[in-house]
C-alpha cells in the first residue's frame, strides 16, 4: 500500500493521525472523572452522562453527514469534523456548569459523525486497489492511540497542570489538523468506474446486511470491553485489567494478520464470516469450563477475532459496492455501530439488573448469540453476491 508519487502523502498522514487521536480520546474524559465533576459544579455520574452525550450526538448526525461528505466533499466534511473536535476538547475546560458540558458532548459525536464520513471514504480514494487494507490500518492507528493513552496522562501530569494541559493540547492539534487538510489534495471521490455508469444502485438484502453488520460488529467487543471485569472476579482473577492487555495485543496482531492475508486474496468476507463464528467459539469456551487460565485464551480470541477491525472490513466492502456513495452507504452501517455503543450496553445494564451473580456468565450467551447473528448476516452478503455473479455468467 502506497501513497501515489506522495501526492496525498499529507493527507494520509494527517487521516491516520486523526485515527490515532480518536483511540487517545475515546476514554481521555473518564481519566480525569473527579475534576471535570469539580469543575462543572456536578458529580461523577454527571461526567459520565457527558460522555453518553457523544454516543447521543453521534446517532442524531451520522445519517445526516454521509450525504454532506459525498455531496460537498471529503474537505470539507474533515475541516468541519476537526474544528468541532477543537471546540470540544478545548470547551469542556471553560464549560461553567454540567449543562453547558453536555451540549459540548453533544457536538463531539457531531464531530466525529462529521469525521468518519470523511476519513475512511477517503482513505479508499487515496488507496483505490488496497481500499479494505487501508481500512483496517485505521483501526490499528486506533489501537496504537489506546496503547498511547497513559503516556498522555503521564506528559499532562509532567507539565504541572494535568488534565487542563491533556485536553488543550489535543484542541490545538485538531485545529492544526484542520488547517493542513483545509490545504492538502484530496483525490476524486469515485475510483474506478465513471460515476455515470454507477447512476442505478441496487440496494439487495446482502447490501442491508453489511449494514446490519455495522451494530453485531461493534456489539460483540464492546459487550466484552465492558462487562468482562465482573467475570473475571466470579472466575477468581484478581487483577481483571491484565485481561485488557491480553485483548489489546490480539486486536493489534489481528489487524496486521488481516492486511497480510487481504493482500495475499482472502476475501473480506470470508473474514467477516468466519472470525465471529471463532469469537462466539472463544466464548463458549469460558462458560463451560470455569476456570482463570481460559479467560486469557477468551480475551485473546475475542481481540484477535472480534476487535481486529470486521467494522471496518464490513465499511470497506460497502464502499467498494457504491463507490459514488461511499459515505452515505457507510453512514447507514455507522448508525448501526452508533446504536450498538448504547443499546447493547443497556441490555447488558438491564440483564444485570434483573439475574445478579448469574449475569456476566448470561451476557456471555448474550455476545455469543450476536456474533452468530454476525456470522448469519455475513453469509447472507456471500450468498447474494454468488447469485449476482451467477447472472452475470
Amino acid at each position: 500500500m502506497s501513497v501515489k508519487k506522495h501526492q496525498y502523502a499529507a493527507t494520509a498522514s494527517t487521516v491516520y493521525f486523526s485515527y490515532f487521536m480518536m483511540g487517545i480520546g475515546m476514554s481521555l474524559l473518564a481519566q480525569f472523572k473527579p475534576q471535570f465533576a469539580s469543575l462543572w459544579h456536578s458529580s461523577i455520574s454527571g461526567v459520565l452522562s457527558v460522555v453518553s452525550a457523544v454516543g447521543i450526538g453521534g446517532i442524531v448526525s451520522i445519517l445526516i453527514t454521509g450525504p454532506i461528505s459525498d455531496h460537498f466533499g471529503r474537505r470539507a466534511s474533515a475541516v468541519i469534523g476537526h474544528l468541532l473536535w477543537a471546540i470540544y476538547y478545548i470547551g469542556l475546560l471553560y464549560a461553567p456548569n454540567f449543562a453547558v458540558a453536555y451540549i459540548i458532548g453533544i457536538l463531539g459525536g457531531i464531530a466525529n459523525s462529521f469525521l468518519n464520513a470523511s476519513n475512511f471514504p477517503a482513505l479508499m480514494e487515496i488507496f483505490p486497489e488496497s481500499a479494505s487494507v487501508a481500512g483496517l490500518m485505521s483501526k490499528f492507528a486506533i489501537n496504537i492511540g489506546q496503547f498511547c493513552l497513559p503516556l498522555a496522562i503521564l506528559l499532562g501530569t509532567a507539565l504541572g497542570s494535568g488534565y487542563r494541559t491533556v485536553f488543550m493540547l489535543a484542541g490545538i492539534l485538531y485545529i492544526v489538523m484542520a488547517l493542513i487538510l483545509a490545504f492538502s489534495p484530496y483525490p476524486d471521490q469515485v475510483a474506478g468506474p465513471k460515476k455515470q455508469e454507477k447512476a442505478k444502485h441496487d440496494f439487495n438484502l446482502g447490501v442491508w446486511s453489511l449494514v446490519l453488520m455495522g451494530f453485531t460488529s461493534t456489539a460483540a467487543f464492546l459487550l466484552w470491553i465492558n462487562t468482562y471485569q465482573e467475570l473475571a472476579k466470579s472466575y477468581g482473577i484478581a487483577n481483571p485489567s491484565s485481561l485488557q492487555s491480553v485483548y489489546a495485543v490480539g486486536a493489534s496482531i489481528a489487524v496486521l494478520f488481516n492486511s497480510f492475508i487481504i493482500k495475499k486474496g482472502v476475501k473480506e468476507i470470508d473474514i467477516l464470516i468466519w472470525y465471529p463464528l471463532l469469537s462466539a467459539a472463544g466464548l463458549l469456551l469460558a462458560y463451560f469450563i470455569n476456570a482463570p487460565q481460559i479467560l486469557y485464551l477468551t480475551s485473546l480470541a475475542v481481540g484477535f477475532f472480534a476487535a481486529s477491525g470486521l467494522y471496518q472490513l464490513g465499511q470497506s466492502v460497502l464502499g467498494q459496492m457504491y463507490p459514488d456513495m461511499k459515505a452515505t452507504v457507510q453512514s447507514w452501517g455507522g448508525f448501526f455501530s452508533a446504536f450498538a455503543n448504547f443499546a447493547i450496553i443497556q441490555l447488558a445494564a438491564s440483564i444485570t439488573a434483573r439475574t445478579g451473580a448469574a449475569a456476566p456468565r448470561l451476557i456471555l450467551l448474550l455476545n455469543v448469540a450476536n456474533m452468530l447473528v454476525g456470522t448469519a448476516l455475513a453469509f447472507v452478503v456471500k450468498r447474494v453476491d454468488q447469485k449476482k455473479q451467477g447472472k452475470a455468467d
